[in-house]
């Protein structure tokens, strides 16, 4: 529907004489029998009447201006209900060194164009991996700009990522002095306490005098070798650790992303260290060195071994490595 201002060529705010005018005028110029009564100019002019019957009247043309102005605040209502949205923009990494995998998720709403600088077009939702090389600025920006075409509507959002790469300055330093002697003078001021010394766990057949086996006394810990392990304590550490490894394993195999398998193997190898440790311990508590668990790395021979030291009881009493972890005499 025509709006009835504009068909008089008037603004909403014109007075009852500029309305006046204004008929007067497109009347003599689009009258029909002006115009050899052209249908064309018969609808127009039935326009032009129709828009000066209402709005030369009060009180039709103040219920028309309300009608007009609930139209158009429904109509911004409606703009607003379809503006694009930015429900989730973000990136796996604050910071950043040359040669990161970094991986970008993205999610809008009412948004059929998605723009990523310096990516390009890219699908409403989804999700990019990519590496840095030879970028040498203080900061990366990504920013996102989302499109809603038939409100014209643009959302964006930027993400920014931090090079922890950062120049050393020695302004600092006297030009004659060097730098190796400024880090000496500072460890220098370092205080060392030092440790008490433990026996090597790795340490050979026990020695016996006076026909007695003497006994390092030293508690067990997770993260060491010294010690001793009875066998359901080795199993379930072993099982603890075994299941991180053995799901790390399956990631490995079954993905592409370059950080993913990175951490998954780093996970492996924590564990792969620490079952180990564990092994050892085991060793000592069948009154065996812990260079035997070198047997493990021999094929067939290596895991035979494993399964006997598990099976086998603790040595009673104490012996070399530890005390009794049964309580026995």
């Amino acid at each position: 529907m025509t709006n009835h201002y504009e068909t008089l060529g008037l603004k909403s705010t014109a007075s009852q004489q500029e309305i006046e005018d204004a008929y007067q005028k497109l009347s003599k110029k689009f009258h029909p029998d002006y115009n050899g009564g052209d249908q064309y100019f018969s609808d127009l002019y039935g326009n032009i009447k129709e828009a000066y019957e209402i709005l030369s009247d009060k009180n039709k043309k103040a219920e028309y201006d309300n009608r007009e102005h609930t139209k158009k605040t429904e109509l911004v209502e409606e703009k607003k209900s379809t503006a694009p949205e930015i429900l989730l923009f973000e990136s796996d990494k604050e910071t950043f060194v040359e040669g990161d995998t970094i991986e970008l998720k993205w999610q809008t709403k009412n948004a059929d164009k998605v723009f990523i600088k310096p990516f390009g077009e890219l699908e409403p939702n989804g999700r990019k991996v990519f590496k840095l090389k030879n970028f040498n600025k203080p900061e990366l920006k990504i920013t996102l700009d989302a499109t809603n075409s038939p409100s014209g509507e643009i959302t964006s959002k930027t993400v920014t990522l931090i090079n922890e790469v950062t120049e050393v300055d020695f302004s600092e330093f006297e030009k004659d002095e060097p730098v190796e002697e400024y880090i000496a003078e500072e460890n220098e001021q370092l205080q060392v306490e030092k440790e008490p010394v433990y026996s090597n766990s790795f340490a050979g057949t026990a020695a016996v005098e006076n026909g007695e086996i003497p006994v390092v006394k030293t508690e067990e810990s997770f993260f060491s070798t010294r010690g001793r392990l009875r066998r359901s304590s080795y199993l379930g550490r072993a099982i603890l650790l075994g299941i991180p490894a053995g799901i790390a394993s399956v990631i490995i195999q079954d993905t592409y992303n370059d950080t993913v398998i990175g951490w998954s193997a780093l996970v492996m190898i924590i564990c792969s260290i620490l079952i180990f440790i564990q092994f050892i311990k085991r060793l000592h508590d069948i009154n065996l060195s812990g260079w035997f668990s070198l047997i493990n790395f021999i094929p067939y021979i290596g895991a035979l071994f494993g399964l006997i030291v598990v099976f086998i009881d603790s040595s009673r009493g104490s012996n070399t490595y530890g005390a009794d972890p049964k309580n026995r005499s």
